[in-house]
């Protein structure tokens, strides 16, 4: 038996501490900007508790749906300083279970001038003297099945993770997670007992909103799941700056050890340490820490136990192998038993060691590594889930099933029912099976089948989970499908939706959790997907595509059920069919793109002249560059995406002007590198025929610059339009400057055109009616005398950006948004092959024609190759 003792010696605290550093101390600060100090939480706490019934009158039981706000954080206070029991569970429906088995003797409003409902006059349960609090295991969340923990459980728990973590009174923590959430709850717990500070803020770690409370609030921990660091690892938050951020701790299940070693080497660069933790709910929160020191070194471990905890490995369970061990764990963390029942909160300590169903190693150096899961529990995307609770759910349903799991989901093998088909068995089992769990059907996957034994005449684990995750992708995509509408999960809109995105992007899978532009979308797919998503959920919010695409879903989801009200059902294939009405939406910058090539493309060929459709282009490309690379969070993401898109637009025109070099000298090596306006000849217009891709390339590459000055680059995070506002009114100096002293094509050059494509930036982040009229101020200023011979240019220019403005969508028939998706999505390739194209062709109404046809041909062949190429050349941020 190995035995692992902690580095320190165990510490002491409580909930608030008697005699904080300094009383006035900031304690909490609310998203509202009110602060108490130390000496305000224990006035207002003590205040608080004396309006609850005295606990010499008979403990009471408090329903405490906390959230990240002053009234819900003091009222679980008061609660457990008043000696009663606080039953902390979500805000949500899932509670109903719970609430059903344990009736309340009080419940918490939120509302500070009636804070609490006093349902009963005497008290309804008989609870033990040690009992302080109720929390859902991690994978029981909705369960009855409640974690009982004590004073003692809770106030040691929180010392010694402030003791492992180096907590100060100069600390300052921020409601990252849920505080229903051991994990979540402890981050409360700790810094309190440290005398630190915690920030409430009820919001994700996508929101901007939470990464300017971090630096406004000078935030100095952040606690986080594996999920999260994913999700940031993503967006590239943690790349910006954010000065006060010491440290962040990662629990809440195994995070894989190369995202470890990069997260790790990021805080390096960054000035924050990663300290990677182990626990469990029965365990109070933490049972081990990983030194930041050691973190690099050590991604696979999760440390020593937490000051007052041993830590010992059971070498005789049957799933012990190569020195592993089940991690048992003892000291005052360890709860004081389940609640499975209300008789069960008279019960006193029932546990003097945890079994935590971790199988680990512990290695020379004294750390604890996970090596995998006892066959009576798993981990589902960091939930704990009690197996046999799910198999005896589904047993008590009346099926014979085999339950198993992993980071993808649960996996139900169950076998065939008589009379009954697969497809119903399936959805059947998928549904108890997601109550059971707390997951819902959604994270269950489920196979029909002979359950395989081994030969002892046990039932084959691993082998029922490959049969259940073993079909073919085609027939588990389709088993998948008509399963979850049996159950009514309705994940058909979810899977078109999937494939949508993935046949634009060239992907293999698509993740609805993550956006657009986190699986790669830019501004020159975003046509195709937004015309593809529009027909299949609606009209299409602004920013859709920052939104998880899961919104969408639910979004295309909730429209058909409403159009189904009026005659009280849908038909069945309604969840099935894009919308067919007579008139479909389309972004006004789709549109635009369309129209604007056609007119560039026929005024070229002498079938009419309408100028100004390129100028428009440059605009309505600043528009999108700020939508999606642009509106990276770090100075390294918006790089990547841009020069991404600049790939893009870069293979096929170097491709087009080293065909017309090499076959007709029509353009030059300037042209190749897309400079021609730099270091070429454009005094005279000599191969100027490619301009709008020199001055894009270039417009794109001096913007990103732009916001890659850190001073430029912290502003453009919180407010994009004051930026770019700025930045296009500052534009039209040399606009104005260099028109001043030269004509001709110095008006297609980035130094006089760069104004367009920032007043574009503008527009897309104008979120107000005077941010418009603002920017179509600058826009005017620039443009009305902007080609001094041609009114009506100038107007076509100006017009295009009012409507860029103005109209953010239009409604248009159906029949023809796919003739302007192709038209908007081949605009590029369109404008490379018309010139050699028009030269050849006698009529004007023939060549405009053929001109646009082989642009469009073009784009089919090239778009999937061109987008490999990118992901190879440079990889989205995923």
């Amino acid at each position: 038996m190995s035995v692992l003792t902690p580095a320190l010696a165990p510490g002491r605290g409580t909930l608030l501490p008697d005699e904080p550093a300094r009383a006035d101390q900031p304690a909490l600060i609310a998203a509202t900007g009110e602060v108490l100090s130390y000496e305000e939480l224990r006035t207002a706490v003590d205040d608080l508790a004396a309006r609850l019934p005295d606990a010499a009158d008979g403990r009471r039981l408090v329903h405490l749906p906390v959230s990240p706000d002053l009234d819900g954080v003091l009222a679980y206070l008061a609660t457990i300083e008043a000696g009663h029991v606080a039953l902390v569970t979500p805000e949500d429906d899932r509670t109903a279970a719970i609430l059903d088995r344990y009736r309340p003797d009080v419940t918490a409003t939120g509302d500070p001038a009636e804070p609490f409902t006093i349902h009963t006059s005497a008290p309804v349960h008989l609870l033990h003297p040690d009992l302080a609090l109720l929390l859902s295991t991690s994978g029981s969340t909705g369960s009855p099945k409640l974690v009982r923990l004590s004073r003692r459980n809770v106030a040691s728990n929180a010392a010694a993770i402030a003791e492992a973590l180096g907590l100060t009174a100069h600390d300052r923590a921020i409601t990252s997670l849920p505080l229903h959430y051991c994990f979540g709850l402890s981050v409360l717990h700790s810094h309190l007992a440290a005398g630190a500070s915690v920030v409430l803020h009820d919001g994700s770690i996508m929101d901007d909103a939470l990464w300017r409370a971090v630096d406004d609030h000078g935030v100095t921990t952040l606690a986080v799941v594996p999920h999260m660091v994913e999700l940031m690892e993503s967006t590239g938050v943690l790349e910006r700056p954010h000065p006060s951020l010491r440290l962040v701790a990662q629990a809440g299940g195994r995070m894989h050890p190369d995202r470890v070693v990069r997260t790790a080497a990021l805080g390096r660069e960054q000035g924050f340490a990663l300290a990677v933790m182990y626990g469990q709910t029965e365990a109070t929160a933490r049972i081990s820490v990983l030194d930041p020191s050691l973190v690099a070194d050590n991604p696979d471990a999760v440390g020593r136990p937490v000051p007052g905890t041993t830590i010992h490995l059971d070498t005789e369970v049957p799933e012990a192998h190569d020195g592993a061990g089940e991690v048992v764990v003892r000291g005052p963390g360890v709860m004081m038993g389940y609640a499975e029942h209300p008789d069960d909160l008279a019960l006193g300590p029932m546990l003097t060691e945890l079994r935590t169903g971790d199988l680990g190693r512990i290695g020379p150096d004294g750390l604890l590594r996970l090596v995998g899961r006892r066959s009576g529990f798993v981990k589902v995307m960091g939930l704990r889930i009690d197996v046999a609770a799910v198999e005896a759910a589904l047993e008590s349903a009346g099926f014979t099933p085999c339950v198993g799991g992993d980071d993808q989901g649960l996996t139900v093998a169950v076998e065939p029912e008589s009379g009954t088909s697969t497809v119903e068995t399936a959805a059947r089992a998928r549904r108890v099976a997601g109550e059971a769990s707390g997951l819902g059907p959604a994270a269950v996957a489920v196979a029909v089948v002979e359950l395989p034994h081994l030969s002892n005449g046990k039932v084959d684990r691993l082998g029922c989970a490959a049969l259940v995750r073993g079909g073919s992708p085609d027939a588990c995509e389709d088993a998948r499908t008509r399963t979850a509408e049996a159950v009514g999960a309705s994940p058909t809109l979810g899977v078109t939706v999937a494939h949508a995105v993935a046949d634009v992007l060239g992907l293999d899978a698509v993740d609805l959790e993550r956006s657009f532009v986190q699986h790669g979308g830019d501004s020159l797919s975003h046509v195709q997907a937004s015309v593809r998503l529009e027909a299949l959920v609606g009209p299409l919010p602004r920013g859709w595509h920052h939104r998880p695409l899961g919104e969408l879903v639910e979004l295309g989801r909730a429209r058909r059920a409403s159009d189904a009200a009026p005659g009280g059902t849908a038909s069945p294939d309604a969840a099935r069919e894009p919308r067919r009405s007579g008139w479909r939406t389309v972004e006004t910058s789709v549109l635009l793109r369309a129209i604007a090539v056609v007119i560039i493309c026929g005024s070229h060929a002498d079938l009419f002249r309408i100028l100004g459709g390129a100028h428009t282009l440059l605009a309505v490309a600043g528009f999108n560059a700020a939508r999606f690379g642009l509106s990276m969070p770090t100075a390294r993401g918006r790089w990547r995406a841009s020069l991404r898109t600049l790939v893009g637009v870069a293979v096929p025109t170097i491709a087009v002007a080293l065909f017309g070099m090499v076959t007709h000298e029509r353009y030059g090596w300037p042209n190749v590198v897309l400079a021609n306006w730099l270091v070429g000849d454009v005094t005279y217009g000599f191969r100027n025929e490619l301009w709008f891709i020199d001055a894009l390339v270039a417009c794109t590459l001096t913007l990103t610059a732009v916001l890659a000055v850190p001073a430029v680059g912290r502003v453009w995070r919180r407010d994009p339009w004051r930026v770019a506002v700025v930045v296009a009114a500052l534009a039209l100096v040399p606009r104005f400057v260099v028109l001043a002293v030269g004509e001709g094509v110095l008006r297609g050059i980035m130094p006089t055109t760069f104004w367009l494509f920032a007043v574009g930036a503008a527009v897309a982040h104008a979120d107000t009616r005077r941010r418009r009229l603002l920017t179509l101020a600058v826009a005017v200023v620039g443009g009305a005398t902007f080609f001094p011979e041609d009114p009506v240019r100038n107007a076509t220019i100006l017009a295009g950006i009012a409507a860029l403005t103005l109209l953010p969508e239009v409604r248009l028939p159906a029949r023809a948004v796919p003739v302007l998706r192709l038209l908007a999505s081949a605009s590029l390739y369109v404008y490379l092959v018309q010139f050699q194209i028009l030269d050849v062709v006698p009529t004007a109404l023939g060549a405009t024609l053929v001109a646009i046809a082989a642009g469009c041909v073009l784009w089919r062949v090239a778009d999937r190759p061109v987008r490999r190429l990118q992901d190879a050349v440079v990889p989205p941020n995923r």
